[in-house]
This record gives structure tokens, C-alpha cells and sequence, in this order.
């Protein structure tokens, strides 16, 4: 179609090129014949009137000589004379005899030259003896009316000959502008149709259209080129399509995914009092892999080798494992199974080792790498759970011993030191019945009433504050109710001011902020004496938490430590823990203010 080195074989620019010349050469030669047969036709007019007007002069001469007017008739003679030596017919005197206007020109010229006019010129000077020659006048007369019609002939044949051009010139445009027409709409307009009617098609999506634009012209490489362009833009379209269906399916996978780790998180996380429910969540694993796979949890200690449970799905026969050893499968396999189409995930968080996911392909097809990441997002997730159980557990134990620890310390304290100085009693009073001082006994019988009251009162506080704990309600529930507690139990007015609504606390720092107040406040109520008790507890401006206890009693005395138990020592150990600073003093309008203040563990 199309050489790079002469270019098209038939172009459509030359074609249009060569039509236009045509049309233009046509135009230029209709042009020029008619100015050429019009330029034969300009003198016709004027020699049919000439030769008029000598046939008109030569009545006149015969008329002056009849008339014998001599001067008029020589007049009329030389101007017949000069008519007939007129520059116009100069043409037929050099036109070749046998020319018909010619030869008749020439014959009637002659016959007036040589045989009229001598004539003509002798009656005229021999007026009196010459007649008028009225034969060769007949005669002159009638090759005149010859050379008139000669004349007329020639310019009719010459008008019909221009006719002719014009008729052949109009026949020649219709049949130029005809061909060039039809080689215009075959090579121009239908092609610019098709590839109209294409363009259309292709915007309008069928970008498989193919055009049928034959030929050899520019056209027609257009018509290729876009026929080549619509299959390169429908194959891209196809693979945009399969892209777009491989996109959804893998979003549809990840969605999917998404969704049960999700809800695997959620169950992980809501079940932080209790036991995870491996079964489910592998159950609800294998219908999201697929029925074809085999999905086993085992979980192992550090040092065992045997597995202490093992899970598989409720629709899978899989043997147990737990006689056999966890060494072989504590192997991450997830990428040197494509062949045996076993896979295992361990289940492991900071080099701690809970377990194995084991997958079993019972086709061995190769799991796709949304169900391999999948599997092993599933055990980061299982090794989260195993990690933050264990971690709660550790701190359990921790607490469990801080808060042996606090018992301890309040018993040897409190209840200890009772039964230390009662011991006492009881050595003084055996010692008096061992002396038979009796009246001794009663005394000692009475300080030992004493302190029995006061251990059994003691323990009571101890049991009271042991009981105390913090439900889903957190700190402002446990501490109403403590208030509540102490206003059941007291004659004193206790009111809380609790302002911590916006401030997370940790549980360590709720439990030694209720004991400390549960403590400070049974002091209030036990050796005030007053009648109100205040308790407010807020933020101060450098974020600090403060704690204020406010009696209205008799004050607190020196050494107050020493004296009536207060369990002031208590109430240091647990303000040391929380990293603050408690301070007892008296109040100047009356009474004991306990202040205590400490920094969240939040905003370290």
C-alpha cells in the first residue's frame, strides 16, 4: 500500500492534485477557444456592412449619373473607391483565391475596378454621348449581393463553430466534473464515511470495529491504522477487564479476610476473662480457605514436647497428634510446601514459641498467597492472644503478692501488735495467779476486754478493707460505695467530690487510691470525733491527680503514728507506690486535712 521510498501508488492528494489541474486546464483551454473563435467573428459584422454599403454607394453613383450630376457622381465614386480600398478587406486580398469570400471579393472588385468605374468615368466626361452602363451596374450589383452573402455565410459558420466549442466545452465539464465527482466520492467521501462511521462506533465502545477502507491512498493507511489502533484498544480493554475481574476477586478475598480477622480480634479481645475459643474460630478459618483444606491448631509449652491441645475443624478427620512430638512441626513452613502441599505457621511473638497452625492441602494445591497471609495473620493473632493471656496472668500473680504483701503489713501492723499486747496481758495475768495476787487479776481481765474489742473491731476494718474491689463501674462506683459503707456505719457525714470523669487510670492506681481513702477515711471516723467528712478528688494544672480528705474534728496530735493505730505507715506505702506525696495536717479552721498528689502513669 505504502512504499517509504516513492511513497503511495496511487495518493489521493495527487489524484486530487491532477482533477484540479484537469479542471483548471479544461476551463483555460474553453477559455481560450472561444476568445479565439470570437476574435474570427469581431470584423464579420463590420464587412457584412461594408459590403452593404457598396451595393448602397453603387445605387448612389448610378443615381447621380442619371441625374447627370457629375460632381455628386465623382464624389460618390471616390468614396465607393475608398470602401473598396477599406483596410478591412485588406485580409481578402491576402487570403488565397480559392477562398470562397475571397475569390467572390476579389471577382467583384475586379469587375468594378477594371470594368464599372471605367465606365462610370467616361460618362461622366462624355456626359452627352456615353449611356449609363445599367448591364455591367446589374452586374457589379450582383456580385455585390454575392460578396454580402459570402460575407454573412462566413460569419454564420463562424458563429456556429463558436456555438460548437461551447457545446463541446460544456460537454467536456460535464464529463471532467462528472469522473472527478465519482472519483471523489469512491476515493474520498465513502472512505471518510467509513472511517466517520468508525470513530463513532469506537466512542461509543465498540472498540473491536474494523473499518473496510480499501485502496492504496493515504485513506486507506488510515482506515489500517485505526483498524490496528481499535484491536490494540479492545485488547487493552480485555485486559483492563480481566485486571478489574482479578482486582475484585482479590478485593473480595481481602475483604473476606479482613472481615474474619476482624471478628477474630473482637473475640480475642472480649474474651479477656476467659478461655479463647480455638474451635470456632478454626471452624469459621476453614470455610473462609476453603472445604479442600485441613486446618489443625496445636499448642505447646517451651520445654514440652508433646502438644497440651489439640484443635482441628469439626468437618475434618485429622488424627491426633499429641502422642507424636512437636518438634518437626514447630517449623515455619509457609514457603518449602508448594509440592507436599503441607503448610504450618508458627505461632510466636518475641522468640516465645506457643504453637503450630498446620494446613493440609488434600489435593496439594498450592495455597494463594490471600490464604497464606491470611493463615499467618491468623496465628500473629493467636500468638497476641497466647502473649497478652500470659501477660495477664503475670501480672495477676504480681498483684496477688503486692496485695499479700499489703495484708501482711496491715496485719502486723494492726491485728499483730493487738495480739502481741494481749499476749503480754496474758503473761501478767498468769503471773498473778501464780503469785495469788488476786487483786491484780481484775484489772489485767479488764485491759484484756479491752483489747479483745479492739482486735475484733481491727479485724473487722482489715475484712471490710480486704472486701473492697473495683467492678466494671470503675473508681466512682467503688468509691460511692465505700462512702455509702461509712455513712451506714458512722454517725459523720461523708461527701464525695469525685471530678475524674475525662482521666484514664490504670487498675494498680485505682486500687491503692481506694485504699488509701477507704484507710484515711476510717481514721477520720474512728479518732476525730467530728461530724463531716469531705473527700475531694480532681486534676490539678500540671495534670497531677490531687486527693483531699477533710474532717471536721479535733485535729490529729504529734506522733501520730504512735498513737490510737491510725495506719498512717499504710497509707505512706501506698502513696510510695504510686510515686507520690501524702501530707497529714491539721486544718486552721479545725479538724485534719490528709492531701495526697501523684502523676498518672498515662502521661509518663
Amino acid at each position: 500500500m505504502y512504499n517509504h521510498k516513492t511513497g503511495f501508488s496511487s495518493s489521493l492528494a495527487s489524484t486530487i492534485s491532477v482533477a484540479l489541474v484537469s479542471i483548471i486546464a479544461l476551463g483555460l483551454v474553453t477559455i481560450f477557444s472561444l476568445m479565439w473563435a470570437t476574435d474570427q467573428t469581431d470584423q464579420d459584422a463590420q464587412a457584412i456592412n461594408l459590403s452593404g454599403s457598396i451595393r448602397m454607394q453603387t445605387y448612389r453613383v448610378a443615381l447621380a449619373i442619371a441625374q447627370r450630376d457629375s460632381p455628386k457622381a465623382m464624389e460618390y465614386i471616390q468614396q465607393l473607391d475608398a470602401t473598396w480600398q477599406h483596410s478591412l478587406f485588406g485580409h481578402q486580398r491576402q487570403k488565397p483565391s480559392s477562398s470562397q469570400p475571397s475569390q467572390h471579393f476579389l471577382t467583384a472588385e475586379k469587375h468594378w475596378r477594371e470594368v464599372l468605374r471605367p465606365l462610370l468615368a467616361a460618362s461622366l466626361t462624355s456626359p452627352q454621348s456615353v449611356s449609363l452602363p445599367i448591364r455591367e451596374i446589374d452586374n457589379q450589383l450582383a456580385l455585390t449581393e454575392r460578396v454580402v452573402d459570402v460575407f454573412q455565410t462566413a460569419a454564420e459558420s463562424k458563429i456556429r463553430r463558436l456555438r460548437i466549442i461551447q457545446l463541446i466545452a460544456l460537454f467536456l465539464t460535464i464529463a471532467a466534473g462528472s469522473i472527478i465527482f465519482s472519483l471523489i466520492r469512491t476515493r474520498l467521501g465513502r472512505p471518510l464515511a467509513q472511517l466517520t462511521d468508525a470513530a463513532y462506533r469506537i466512542g461509543k465502545g465498540d472498540y473491536g470495529y474494523q473499518t473496510a477502507v480499501e485502496g492504496s491512498d493515504e485513506l486507506a493507511l488510515l482506515g489500517s491504522v485505526v483498524n490496528q489502533m481499535s484491536s490494540s484498544v479492545e485488547q487493552i480493554y480485555r485486559d483492563m477487564d480481566d485486571q478489574v475481574k482479578q482486582r475484585t476477586v482479590e478485593l473480595h478475598n481481602n475483604n473476606v479476610a479482613l472481615e474474619f480477622l476482624f471478628a477474630t480480634a473482637r473475640n480475642i479481645l472480649t474474651s479477656y476473662q476467659k478461655q479463647v475459643d480455638y474451635q470456632l474460630i478454626l471452624d469459621q478459618l476453614g470455610e473462609v480457605i476453603g472445604a479442600e483444606m485441613r486446618i489443625e491448631l496445636c499448642l505447646f509449652t517451651q520445654q514440652g514436647d508433646r502438644p497440651y491441645m489439640h484443635i482441628a475443624p469439626t468437618n475434618c478427620q485429622i488424627s491426633d497428634c499429641s502422642q507424636r512430638s512437636c518438634s518437626s512441626c514447630a517449623v515455619d513452613r509457609s514457603v518449602a510446601a508448594m509440592q507436599t502441599g503441607d503448610y504450618s505457621f508458627t505461632i510466636s511473638k518475641e522468640q516465645t514459641s506457643y504453637g503450630v497452625i498446620n494446613c493440609h492441602c488434600a489435593k496439594k494445591v498450592p495455597l494463594q498467597d490471600w490464604q497464606q497471609r491470611l493463615l499467618r495473620s491468623v496465628a500473629d493473632q493467636f500468638a497476641l492472644a497466647l502473649s497478652l493471656s500470659a501477660h495477664k496472668d503475670q501480672e495477676r500473680r504480681l498483684a496477688m503478692l503486692d496485695e499479700r504483701t499489703v495484708i501482711a503489713r496491715e496485719l502486723h501492723d494492726s491485728l499483730a501488735q493487738s495480739l502481741s499486747y494481749l499476749k503480754i496481758q496474758v503473761t501478767r495475768l498468769q503471773k498473778s495467779i501464780d503469785d495469788q495476787a488476786f487483786n491484780q487479776q481484775q484489772p489485767i481481765v479488764d485491759e484484756l476486754r479491752e483489747g479483745l474489742t479492739s482486735a475484733y473491731r481491727q479485724l473487722r476494718e482489715l475484712l471490710t478493707t480486704f472486701r473492697l474491689k473495683i467492678d466494671t463501674g470503675g473508681l466512682h462506683s467503688a468509691l460511692e460505695l465505700v462512702v455509702n459503707q461509712l455513712n451506714q456505719r458512722s454517725d459523720m457525714q461523708v461527701t464525695l467530690h469525685y471530678k475524674l470523669t475525662n482521666l484514664p487510670l490504670s487498675p494498680t492506681e485505682e486500687i491503692h487510691l481506694l485504699q488509701i481513702i477507704r484507710e484515711a477515711s476510717q481514721n477520720a471516723i474512728n479518732h476525730s470525733l467530728g461530724t463531716a467528712l469531705d473527700i475531694h478528688l480532681f486534676q490539678n494544672n500540671d495534670k497531677s491527680i490531687q486527693l483531699l480528705i477533710d474532717d471536721n474534728g479535733i485535729g490529729i496530735p504529734n506522733k501520730a503514728e504512735k498513737t490510737n493505730h491510725y495506719g498512717l505507715a499504710i497509707i505512706q506505702e501506698r502513696s510510695r507506690h504510686l510515686n507520690g506525696t501524702v501530707e497529714i495536717a491539721g486544718r486552721a479552721e479545725g479538724g485534719t486535712r490528709v492531701a495526697f498528689s501523684f502523676r498518672p502513669s498515662f502521661l509518663s
